[in-house]
């Protein structure tokens, strides 16, 4: 599982002995975009990715979305298709909340999977010939940006401004999938989470919609890309964090975690992104909190302007 690496924020010795496998990973990248014909789908391809690895506000972002489609009854039956990292099945298939978890296909799916239809596939293009197939209108790539198996028809950047782009250096000396330059080229707009600091771009405001008693002690954990963005997100918005524990990213919880970390916490409520409280054993999520947020547009009409031009 990942964490992302310190040395990704600086020049530093580590970030330079690397360097040549990032030049590898480039040339590779550019072989297979260039070598690659895009599947060109009958359905419209909307895409939310990102240019650095680690969390940058893609998952409520898409939900944003999502949300967006259906208060305006742009298309009624979307599709999230994702690759569901961390997960074991192989094959494409349509999301079950009622029978799958998080060991199959990963977390976010599910999560995903409470606003609209989810399909996982490894492969790509097999995931859209079976959006085709079901019936969907619209098929909403979950990442992919980096990724030219399928044709995409919208593509939306989102870029953390507190996160942004470390040393500057592709993976694995540094944090970026692609240079920023050439991101910006393919993208059709910048969705800026977590700051207001880049021109141009669709502004957004993060918004907590769960409830909680700020005045307790709270220790909070996180299995995170950047788990240290769950941390600062509660103290900015008031909460009494005595203690922090972080995981990497994609985190399976065991019972051991758990136990430890109500040890940790000597009596204080623990707290947890939904991410994370998805794959808590069942017997542990009546003492565990979670922070429910969603990001809101401060303009919206700027995203339903072009999602509405892929139904004209």
């Amino acid at each position: 599982m990942f964490k992302t690496p310190k040395f990704w924020q600086s020049n530093n010795i580590i970030s330079c002995a690397l360097m040549p496998i990032s030049w590898i990973y480039w040339m590779g990248h550019n072989v297979r975009w260039v070598t690659t014909k895009p599947y060109k789908s009958s359905l419209p391809i909307l895409c939310i990715g990102g240019v650095v690895a680690g969390g940058s506000g893609k998952t409520p972002v898409l939900e944003a979305i999502l949300k967006i489609i259906s208060q305006n009854q742009l298309f009624q039956k979307p599709v999230v298709l994702m690759r569901g990292y961390g997960g074991s099945i192989k094959t494409p298939i349509v999301v079950n909340p009622n029978i799958h978890t998080p060991q199959d296909v990963g977390d976010e799916a599910l999560i995903h999977a409470q606003y609209a239809n989810v399909i996982v596939a490894k492969n790509r293009v097999d995931g859209a010939m079976l959006a085709e197939v079901m019936g969907a209108n619209i098929i909403i790539m979950d990442d992919g940006f980096q990724n030219n198996s399928i044709e995409k028809d919208l593509s939306f950047l989102v870029i953390d401004s507190a996160q942004g782009t470390g040393n500057g250096h592709l993976i694995p000396a540094g944090p970026m999938r692609e240079p920023y330059d050439s991101a910006l080229k393919k993208c059709t707009a910048i969705i800026e989470t977590n700051g207001q600091d880049i021109k141009n771009s669709i502004k957004t405001q993060l918004k907590i919609i769960s409830t909680h008693d700020k005045t307790k002690p709270y220790f909070a954990f996180a299995g995170l890309g950047r788990p240290e963005k769950f941390r600062n997100t509660l103290n900015d918005n008031g909460f009494n964090v005595i203690g922090f524990k972080d995981f990497p990213d994609h985190h399976p919880y065991c019972d051991k975690d758990i136990k430890g970390l109500i040890d940790l916490a000597k009596g204080c409520q623990l707290i947890t992104t939904q991410k994370d409280f998805i794959k808590i054993p069942d017997e542990f999520k009546t003492c565990i909190d979670v922070l429910m947020i969603e990001i809101l547009f401060d303009d919206e009409n700027e995203v339903l302007k072009h999602i509405q031009g892929l139904s004209s």
